[in-house]
């Protein structure tokens, strides 16, 4: 294991038992934050149930998945607990030996790999869990709900995407980034740089694997020439709607999204405030005060 997964692992284990001890070192502002945190997923449960205009049946099959699903988050938890009350003095010696650049005692490191097989065999469990509860959940949807919500497929597509363009949300924001960029470069410099370019903002988009990358770096090469012509008042008048322009150029972003996102349907199995949402989307019952 290098020093770097250890020192990840450790920071994993060590902030829940801590937080599990009530420790609170931000005091009145760290409360709240967390006021404002609870409100804001409060606000997001509520956004996804309003919006799949959930039935009482299907409230009560997301309250059963919800619990299944805390529970085993509750498992993981004391997992995490367990594992830092039993291999504490592990954690600490390696900490010492990591920091100083010692040499790491041999059973401390088999002790701290296997607590480390141990905290991933169970996060994957959880993650698994999650993501077949949401499943279940999508159908126990109608066909009309189901057409509001992302599947997965689409998630981890726009996931890998996302990442591909450094952070980007958009093909067009990306590739006008760029743009921006070659602009204050000298006339050669530019040249110089700009097929280069062009293949890398294509390889971003399909993949460097991708048989579409030539025709893609074509498409982008023929948008940095063409906007490579704009004088600096056309350019800052086009700016602002660049991105779009970009998108639909290239076939991007045409469509529009589904308004309940696969992390929508994961927050909804997987928050501890489920249950708070769906009392409030249920209101008060019969001969309670309102």
């Amino acid at each position: 294991m290098t020093r770097r997964w250890t020192l990840a692992l450790l920071a994993a284990l060590i902030v829940v038992p801590a937080a599990a001890q009530g420790v609170n070192p931000e005091g009145a502002y760290g409360q709240a934050e967390a006021d404002a945190a609870t409100l804001y997923q409060d606000v997001l449960l509520l956004i996804s149930m309003r919006t799949l205009a959930l039935t009482d049946e299907q409230l009560d099959r997301l309250s059963d998945l919800n619990a299944g699903v805390l529970a085993q988050v509750t498992a993981f938890d004391e997992l995490r607990s367990r594992l830092w009350a039993d291999y504490h003095d592990d954690f600490e010696a390696v900490i010492s030996a990591t920091l100083s650049g010692g040499r790491v005692d041999g059973r401390a490191q088999r002790a701290l790999d296997n607590a480390l097989g141990q905290f991933n065999e169970a996060r994957s469990d959880l993650t698994q869990a999650r993501a077949d509860a949401a499943r279940r959940f999508v159908a126990a949807l109608s066909e009309d709900q189901q057409a509001l919500v992302q599947s997965p497929e689409d998630a981890a597509a726009r996931r890998a995407l996302v990442q591909r363009l450094g952070g980007f949300e958009s093909v067009g924001e990306f590739v006008a980034a760029g743009i921006d960029a070659l602009r204050d470069l000298m006339p050669d410099e530019y040249q110089m740089v700009v097929q280069s370019e062009a293949q890398r903002m294509a390889a971003a988009m399909v993949g460097r694997d991708s048989p579409d990358l030539p025709a893609m770096t074509a498409e982008v090469l023929a948008i940095l020439t063409e906007v490579s012509t704009w004088t600096p008042p056309r350019y800052q008048e086009q700016r602002e709607s660049l991105p779009a322009q970009i998108n639909a150029r290239l076939g991007f972003d045409t469509g529009a999204r589904a308004p309940v996102s696969w992390e929508d349907m994961l927050r909804l199995v997987g928050s501890e405030r489920t249950s708070a949402a769906i009392a409030l989307v249920r209101g008060p019952a019969e001969g309670e005060a309102q």
